[in-house]
């Protein structure tokens, strides 16, 4: 085969996604961490299956256009960093098809290399021995046998037996491999796909079907909950401001004027958040603690009914001004977030990297043009960086790696200051907090010298895994040991939804007396996965 037409760009691709879906599990498998998270195999399923989906609405057979669609698809499919970095090889990769109909080898692997360029400059810090290295040199191998003349399929063979080879190199490229005894998931699965355009080539057939990816039905606001299953109607904000405040004290002191109470902050500033059929007596104890600032009382009721009456279709007009979106998962971790003046939640993090598009909807949504995104995942972040790229809004990604990040960013937060100072702001918050984590190993692995056995409990500091052992207290309290210095006041801890409120209790009962000269403060953060999400300040 001397030329591909865009049929046969489109049959390499979906023979690519059959075999890549095929082998997912096993790619997920490879994963050097043994926590829950997004897995590499799924993430790069998915991403490929919304390159799919473009890909099948194009009616003409360039492979310009065929190409173009592989690119957009994949830009708002990605999941995850494997996904962002595949779809960025696409979008190089669609570029060197731009405005051609057929392609010759030599131009096929001059698009391979587009490809790697792109994915090069999209990611900050570039690590060898990763999916890069792959297709780095798998464009290599192509522009080699090309130059030599060969046809595509010499040229994919050479590709796919190369990049073979620099895949078993990978643990002695990354010592992080070598320790799990593991290859670059990201790098398997790059070589999965190009050993489907191989088998398409050789006129095999791949026997899967890629199936639409499952989109949970919107609920009306009819099934959520009627008007007056409301029992505390008025939902109230405020800041209080003031010397030595104790946030503690004060949710205290208004919890029985109502629920979903939260009071967070410092010493000098703490926000309340706090649904009330009194807001004037809320107002009225917080006056007593400082003076109060950006009040701000919603009726409930009458929010719902008109929500119900206009019904969710509604498309809201964009309006000047600055608003923040998050990424989290719990419903007592988005209560927090709301109450700190989030203007929309994305449900993901941990298990469920949320798309390109996924980020992308939930800024629309927002009516503001100015937009602040906090992923709280280190393997969210490229994916919302992607959305500037195709949101005419105005767009910043303050990178929170974890909840506790996004939290104290949000402290820091100002409706009144402008998107770069809160923005400037918001990272230097965040980069003073100190993160840990206590969840449960999916599998046996090696890191950092800890021999580690499936659901084994584990903790990890940033995002580094530094104990294992069988007891959830007991991990929480060597964190806390590793973490917590002459420095520190405030300890919070965001528990599970699998602690229940008891355990949670007398573990809180314990650390106040292990650090009684720091504030320990517990909130249920209700969020899968994680037992407990640590913040030491």
């Amino acid at each position: 085969m001397e030329q591909l037409l865009g049929s046969d760009i489109k049959g390499m691709f979906t023979a690519g996604a059959r075999l890549l879906e095929n082998n997912k599990e096993i790619i997920n498998a490879m994963n050097t961490f043994p926590v829950p998270d997004g897995d590499t195999g799924t993430n790069m399923s998915l991403t490929m299956r919304s390159a799919l989906a473009e890909m099948q609405q194009v009616s003409d057979d360039t492979v310009s256009s065929v190409g173009s669609a592989v690119a957009g698809g994949s830009l708002l499919g990605a999941r995850g960093n494997s996904g962002v970095i595949l779809s960025q090889l696409f979008r190089g990769f669609a570029k060197g098809l731009e405005g051609k109909e057929k392609i010759t080898p030599r131009e096929f692997a001059a698009a391979m290399q587009s490809g790697v360029h792109t994915a090069y400059k999209a990611v900050m810090r570039p690590v060898e021995g990763t999916m890069l290295t792959i297709a780095r040199e798998s464009a290599k191998a192509a522009q080699a046998a090309a130059g030599r003349g060969a046809g595509f399929l010499q040229l994919m063979d050479e590709v796919v037996q190369h990049a073979e080879k620099v895949l078993a190199k990978t643990p002695d490229m990354l010592p992080v491999l070598k320790e799990a005894g593991v290859v670059d998931a990201g790098g398997r699965g790059l070589l999965e796909i190009y050993k489907g355009f191989l088998k398409y080539l050789q006129g095999e057939e791949i026997p899967v079907e890629i199936m639409e990816a499952e989109v949970p039905q919107p609920r009306r606001p009819q099934d959520v909950f009627r008007t007056e299953e409301i029992e505390f109607g008025y939902c109230t904000e405020l800041m209080i401001r003031g010397a030595q405040l104790d946030a503690e004290k004060i949710r205290e002191a208004i919890s029985y004027l109502g629920d979903s109470v939260l009071a967070v902050g410092d010493s000098h500033v703490v926000k309340i958040h706090i649904h009330t059929n009194n807001p004037g007596q809320v107002l009225e104890k917080c006056i007593s603690f400082g003076s109060l600032h950006s009040i701000k009382v919603d009726n409930m009721r009458e929010q719902h009914a008109d929500l119900l009456a206009l019904g969710t279709e509604q498309k809201q007009e964009e309006v000047d001004g600055l608003a923040v979106v998050v990424v989290s998962s719990g419903a007592g971790l988005e209560e927090i977030f709301q109450s700190l003046g989030v203007a929309k939640v994305i449900q993901g993090g941990q298990t469920m990297n949320p798309s390109t598009e996924d980020i992308l909807s939930a800024v629309k949504k927002v009516p503001q043009r100015e937009i602040i995104i906090l992923p709280n995942n280190k393997n969210i972040i490229m994916a919302a960086r992607q959305v500037s790229e195709v949101c005419d809004k105005k767009i910043r990604v303050v990178e929170t790696r974890s909840i506790p990040q996004g939290i104290a960013a949000m402290l820091a937060f100002s409706p009144e200051a402008d998107v770069d100072a809160n923005t400037e702001a918001m990272e230097k918050a965040r980069k003073k907090v100190k993160s840990a984590a206590v969840t449960y190993a999916v599998c046996d692995s090696k890191v950092n010298g800890l021999k580690i056995q499936a659901n084994d409990i584990i903790g990890l500091i940033e995002d580094d895994i530094v104990i294992s052992g069988q007891e959830m207290d007991a991990t929480v309290k060597m964190l806390l040991a590793n973490m917590v210095d002459v420095e520190t006041e405030v300890i919070t801890l965001y528990s599970g939804e699998e602690v229940s409120d008891e355990a949670a209790g007398s573990l809180l009962q314990e650390l106040e007396n292990i650090y009684p000269d720091q504030d320990v403060e517990l909130y249920a953060g209700g969020q899968p996965f994680y037992y407990y999400l640590i913040s030491v300040e």
